[in-house]
C-alpha cells in the first residue's frame, strides 16, 4: 500500500491517526491509519493481537515503516454517536432500540477485548440515520491496557447506555432503573447478559404518532434541508444582482417586462386602441 494522508485526527508523542487513501488502488476508497513511534506501545499492540489470535480479522493491514508500525483499519463514515443522537425527538422505544444496536454493535465487533475497550472509552461510537450503530477506528493508542477484558467492555458499554437513556429518567424506564443498578454493582461479565436484560426490559412498542414522525423527519433531513434553502437563497441573491447590474445597464429590468404590459398587443393587433 501507498498511503497518502488526507486528514490528521490526532497526534501525539508515541501515536498518531490519519484518513488515507491508498494511491497504487484509488478506487478502495480510504482508510483509518494509525503510525505507531513507539517501540513498547508497538510491543503491547502485537501482544494483543497474539492472545486474541485474530490478526488476520480487525485490520486491512500491518506493517513497518522505518521506525514506526503502521496499522490500517477501515474507514467507516464519522456520525458520531454522542453528536447524532436526539432523545428530545425520539420516543423510549426507539432510544431503547439504539441501545440494543450498540450492544449488537460491540458483540460483532471483530477487535480484540483491549482495543473495544479503548473504541468505547474514546467515544468510537456512530449512529447511522437508520438507527443502526457501527464502531469507528480513530483509537489513540496511547491509552491501550493489554488486560481488559469482557466484562471490562460490557461495563463500560453499559455506561454508556445509563448516559442514553438518562434524558427519560422522569419516565417509566425499567431498562434504566436496571443498568443503574447492576452499573453501579459493577455486575455484568458478558455483553450477552446486557443485551437480555436491555431487551427483557424494554418498553413495548407503540404506533408512532403523526406529529413525532414529522418531527423526527425534519431532525434527520436538517442538514440535506439546509442545503437546499441555502442554494436557494444562493440562487435568489444572484438574481438580486443580476436585477441590480441590469437597472444600471439597461434603465430596467428586461425579464420584469414579461409582467408590466405583457398583452398589449397580440399578433398584429392592438389592445390599447
Amino acid at each position: 500500500m501507498q498511503l497518502q494522508s488526507v486528514r490528521l485526527v490526532l497526534k501525539n508523542d508515541v501515536n498518531e491517526v490519519h484518513v488515507c487513501r491508498n494511491l497504487i488502488d484509488k478506487s478502495s476508497g480510504l482508510y483509518t491509519v494509525i503510525c505507531v513511534k513507539d517501540h513498547m506501545l508497538v510491543r503491547k499492540f502485537l501482544t494483543v493481537c497474539e492472545q486474541a489470535n485474530k490478526q488476520e480479522d480487525f485490520y486491512v493491514d500491518c506493517f513497518s515503516d522505518g521506525e514506526n508500525q503502521i496499522i490500517v483499519f477501515p474507514y467507516v463514515r464519522e456520525r458520531l454517536l454522542d453528536q447524532f443522537y436526539r432523545p428530545d425527538i425520539l420516543s423510549v422505544p426507539e432510544c431503547e432500540d439504539i441501545c440494543i444496536n450498540t450492544i449488537i454493535a460491540c458483540m460483532s465487533s471483530q477487535l480484540p477485548w483491549p482495543l473495544l475497550y479503548l473504541a468505547l472509552k474514546q467515544e468510537q461510537l456512530h449512529l447511522s440515520r437508520d438507527g443502526s450503530v457501527y464502531l469507528g477506528y480513530m483509537i489513540d493508542l496511547s491509552e491501550l491496557e493489554i488486560d481488559r477484558t469482557e466484562k471490562d467492555c460490557t461495563v463500560r458499554c453499559a455506561k454508556i447506555l445509563l448516559d442514553l437513556l438518562r434524558p427519560k429518567e422522569g419516565r417509566q424506564v425499567n431498562s434504566l432503573k436496571l443498568l443503574d443498578k447492576k452499573v453501579a454493582k459493577a455486575s455484568y461479565t458478558r455483553f450477552v447478559e446486557l443485551y437480555k436484560d436491555v431487551r427483557i426490559s424494554a418498553v413495548p412498542k407503540q404506533q408512532t404518532g403523526f406529529f413525532r414522525k414529522i418531527k423526527a423527519w425534519f431532525a434527520r433531513n436538517k442538514d440535506t434541508l439546509f442545503k437546499i434553502l441555502l442554494w436557494i437563497s444562493v440562487a435568489l441573491a444572484l438574481f438580486v444582482v443580476l436585477s441590480f447590474l441590469s437597472q444600471l445597464i439597461f434603465g430596467d429590468v428586461p425579464w420584469l417586462r414579461l409582467f408590466i404590459n405583457s398583452f398589449d398587443k397580440i399578433g398584429t393587433e392592438s389592445l390599447l386602441q
